[in-house]
């Protein structure tokens, strides 16, 4: 299975955005589960080859920024303050991806942070707002092409992991939303297990006004993973496969 249908055209997308806006999240903040214990940092691997050709996008360097991105997840320090998971989180930080991993156009960009106030793409409450009480990290890589961003979500035990893991692909079920208060149409989910082979893993792609994304979301046991894809509007053939990274990303944090 590919994920890259064919690029959303600015027609299709007006058509679509013309129908009524989608209905708003309703599930409750989570505010009373223990915090969990760090994780086991993995054990190391070798760094994945380059890939060839992942809720928060970080603004382009151009006049008209599009929007911010569309991480389920959040990032770097969990929104509960907590020195073991943020050690935890340290611990994680050398098995995510690098730039040079992801392409040798590509450099560092601004660490994601989590923001529980961000809503969800369908409206609602995030993930980050329902599940505050993860370990989570993150990394980005620019180029001039556009952003790739991995984002990684540790959750005390594998039913918390996946209770957050479908309220995510829950508040992404909607045919139109918002990324960074802008409309956007969502494409319906794509189950991409035969092409990941983890326990779930879920595909969108994401399309508005000068921007296009592609998001794919993995859940291992009790951890999370979150790749975006991020580029100007029909700019996506530019930047590496998303599932390549993906898989890359995967790979070298869970072995």
């Amino acid at each position: 299975m590919r994920l890259l249908p064919a690029a959303l055209s600015a027609a299709v997308l007006g058509a679509v955005l013309a129908i009524s806006a989608c209905g708003a999240a309703s599930a409750d903040p989570r505010v009373d589960a223990p915090a969990p214990a760090a994780p086991a940092v993995p054990a190391a691997q070798a760094a994945p080859a380059a890939p060839a050709a992942a809720q928060e996008v970080l603004p382009q360097r151009q006049a008209a920024a599009p929007p911010r991105p569309v991480s389920s997840g959040g990032a770097s320090r969990a929104p509960v303050s907590d020195p073991g998971m943020d050690a935890a989180a340290d611990g994680l930080r050398p098995f995510l991806l690098t730039p040079a991993e992801i392409g040798p156009e590509f450099t560092a960009g601004d660490e994601p942070r989590p923001d529980p106030a961000t809503p969800a793409l369908c409206g609602g409450p995030g993930v980050v707002a329902q599940f505050p009480f993860a370990v989570r990290v993150g990394a980005a890589a620019e180029s001039t092409s556009g952003l790739v961003q991995e984002t990684v979500s540790v959750y005390g035990d594998e039913a918390g992991a996946t209770e957050a893991y479908r309220a995510s692909v829950a508040s992404m079920s909607c045919s139109e939303g918002h990324v960074d208060g802008r409309p956007a149409v969502i494409a319906p989910a794509e189950d991409l297990r035969a092409d990941l082979g983890h326990d779930e893993a879920t595909g969108w792609r994401i399309g508005g006004e000068g921007f296009d994304v592609v998001m794919i979301s993995v859940r291992e046991g009790e951890v999370v993973m979150n790749f975006t894809v991020l580029a100007p509007e029909d700019g996506l053939p530019a930047l590496p496969d998303p599932l390549t990274v993906a898989q890359a990303g995967a790979q070298k944090l869970l072995g």
